[in-house]
């Protein structure tokens, strides 16, 4: 039997009114690349940052691109799937942001396994004192439907810029978290340095694990919204 914690059924009320926003507004048709060809990684992040840089998205491509690569050097930022999401997040941004691009030829980015191929990349540009707002949540909610596996099969497959911005704002499949009576239960705290892409990402991929798999699984995000999705003393106390 199949029950939806309270808790988890407001979160994921919530989310949905994320998702009914209109996440085009916090990107352009200028700022998307299709079938697009580089040579490397940072070719694909200058590219796209020129892009966010001409919307007057960011105020110095410089500092922005530096800050993009202190954040690559501290982790990747490759998902699985044919998917990196590089970001930056400074003052350098105006107002948050992202750019996308599909390649015709994959590149090799750095994974959690080492390179990996990637066809899809997402640049995202975040201002750093903007936590809770409406821009935060689109682009949190960006991240969540990033995660969505037919959603991103029609972003790769988009031959317009309307078709990708059509696909972005799918709604998906979206379920809210279940609750498994008499199965194992699993708590996790998700977080990464900018609190966006990792958090959201690896929230999403560890629920749609654990329904897949009947394990009731709760996570935490400590993201840029603060903190979501609290940890409760009895999730803690049943976990397995």
């Amino acid at each position: 039997m199949v029950l939806f914690h309270r808790a988890h059924w407001r979160d994921y009320k919530n989310d949905q009114v994320r998702i009914m926003m209109n996440l085009t507004t916090l990107t352009h048709r200028d700022a998307l690349r299709l079938n697009a060809r580089f040579t490397s990684r940072e070719e694909a992040i200058h590219a796209l940052t020129q892009r966010l840089a001409a919307l007057g998205k960011i105020s110095s491509t410089e500092q922005f691109l530096e800050e993009v690569y202190r954040r690559e050097s501290l982790g990747p930022t490759a998902l699985g799937e044919g998917l990196a999401v590089p970001h930056g997040k400074t003052a350098a941004v105006k107002e948050a942001a992202f750019a996308v691009a599909t390649l015709s030829e994959p590149l090799q980015w750095e994974g959690v396994d080492g390179p990996e191929a990637v066809d899809l990349v997402v640049l995202l540009a975040i201002p750093p004192n903007e936590a809770g707002t409406m821009h935060m949540q689109l682009l949190t909610a960006l991240t969540t439907r990033l995660a969505d596996d037919e959603i991103r099969a029609r972003i790769q497959s988009a031959t317009t810029p309307d078709e990708l911005l059509s696909a972005l704002d799918d709604k998906g499949g979206t379920q809210p978290s279940a609750s498994f009576s008499n199965a194992p239960t699993i708590v996790c705290v998700t977080a990464c340095p900018a609190g966006i892409a990792h958090t959201y990402m690896a929230a999403e991929y560890l629920e749609k694990a654990g329904r897949k798999l009947g394990v009731n699984v709760y996570v935490e995000k400590q993201g840029a919204n603060g903190i979501e999705g609290r940890l409760t003393a009895d999730q803690l106390n049943s976990a397995t």
